[in-house]
């Protein structure tokens, strides 16, 4: 019994991975009033000049976010309809479960919401689908350099169809209590992945059950993150063809990132069905692990646990990689099936979220960057306690990149990610895993 528990494993944490993968919480500054014509770039008015005669528009914005979250939105959006009097806005926030299960079952039914969030991966699968808007001509409004997020979320054909709503992007988590204990010094911009590995191996302490790195079978966490670091990609530029067994960097970073299991420096997967739990975003905020890739909303569960840690930039892969950090970017979507008027005060709501005001009251949550360039800055600069470093983050969207963004996103994911518990696990040879992984995702993106 214990033996098929082993090999299922893999599996099962195939599975979270999923449920987990960009559910952090989640938000600039327009530089105008925004305009009447629902996209066109013209000479804006003050919203109580053009206003004046407007039909009444009720429109539906649905989201997910904890209680804290929803009243802050609850703010933002009654803001919003003091602003635009002829606006009626129905606020629909649940959780992040909810939210998607009823996504697709208003979306199926034509009752789906004006604007609605998805998370930055999702939205490829959305706009192949023909559910959400191309906004390309509706941005020519914003200074999109002004914002993060817009760049990522580009598809390779160069369009648009989202309004980033917070950003999420990786950074090197460190215990400092665990480093000064092991006399071991604290990461610097200058670090690569050999450092990351001799560092975990003075901080793996056995009898305490301490391990150096906190590394799962998860993209974001683990092996997604390590081939980019590594500079190489498990898929083309357009997201149509798998590199798995033809890009050399692939292998380069899975066996890199095999030692630490094999070394025990990183919790096995048997360790993982007892308390340490199948998610690996829980072992750092525990005490678990010295170290960790994680996202900017991880530090509202390392405060809780009161974990005495800082923030670093992503190291490099040590063979000439690169600083990859891993970026998703939540964001607002308008509905393809809305009227014309529900999508032109679908859209002023969009573009009064990228105000100063909207953005500084989703920036208070914490659990996300705001998308305002500016905005991100200030609050990030009046940030006190830990982590000390917290601007690293805004460092490490400097070399930000997406997590294998495309139409069949979710299905690739979960096809190679079982392939990688078989070989970390070590139940394949690393020759099994390019040739399965590379079946495995190509099969997967035929199907687009």
């Amino acid at each position: 019994m214990k033996k098929r528990v082993r090999l299922l494993l893999p599996v099962v944490l195939a599975i979270v991975l999923l449920l987990s993968a960009c559910s952090g919480g989640e938000g600039g500054n327009s530089g105008s009033k925004a305009s009447n014509d629902g996209g066109n770039n013209q000479e804006s008015a003050s919203p109580q000049e053009t206003d004046k005669g407007k039909d009444p528009v009720k429109i539906r914005v649905a989201y997910y976010a904890d209680e804290t979250a929803r009243e802050t939105f609850n703010k933002i959006i009654e803001n919003f309809m003091k602003e635009y009097d002829y606006i009626e806005v129905e606020d629909t926030g649940t959780d992040w479960t909810s939210h998607y299960t009823n996504l697709k079952v208003d979306l199926a039914a034509g009752q789906g919401p004006t604007v609605f969030l998805l998370d930055g991966p999702y939205i490829p699968q959305y706009a192949s689908e023909n559910a959400i808007v191309d906004l390309t001509d509706y941005l020519k409004e914003i200074s999109m350099n002004d914002y993060y997020g817009f760049e990522e979320i580009r598809n390779p054909q160069g369009q648009y169809f989202a309004v980033p709503q917070g950003i999420q992007v990786n950074a090197l988590y460190y215990n400092k209590d665990m480093f000064d204990a092991a006399q071991v010094e604290y990461p610097t911009s200058d670090w690569t992945t050999e450092d990351v590995y001799q560092a975990a191996q003075k901080l793996t302490n056995k009898e305490k059950k301490q391990y150096g790195i906190g590394l799962g079978n998860h993209f974001r966490y683990g092996w997604y993150t390590m081939i980019r670091q590594f500079g190489g990609d498990l898929l083309d530029k357009d997201r149509k063809i798998s590199t798995f067994a033809s890009d050399p960097k692939v292998k380069e970073a899975v066996e890199y990132m095999k030692k630490f299991w094999d070394e025990g420096l990183t919790p096995s997967f048997i360790e993982m069905e007892g308390e340490l739990t199948l998610d690996p975003g829980s072992w750092f905020p525990r005490g678990y692990a010295a170290m960790f890739y994680d996202n900017f909303s991880r530090r509202l569960a390392n405060d809780k646990e009161g974990i005495n840690y800082d923030v670093a930039l992503m190291p490099k892969g040590h063979n000439g990689g690169v600083n990859y950090s891993a970026f998703v970017a939540n964001s607002w979507v308008l509905n393809d099936k809305a009227s014309d008027k529900e999508k032109e005060a679908g859209w002023l709501f969009m573009k009064y979220f990228l105000g100063e005001e909207p953005q500084r009251l989703n920036g208070s949550l914490g659990e996300a960057l705001t998308a305002n360039k500016a905005i991100a800055k200030e609050i990030l600069s009046s940030h006190t306690g830990n982590p000390e470093h917290i601007l690293a983050f805004l460092d490490n969207l400097e070399h930000a990149g997406d997590v294998g963004d495309s139409p069949v996103w979710e299905e690739w994911l979960g096809a190679v990610g079982t392939v990688f518990g078989e070989y970390f696990a070590g139940t394949i040879t690393i020759d099994e895993l390019l040739t399965k992984g590379d079946k495995a995702a190509q099969a997967v993106l035929d199907k687009q």
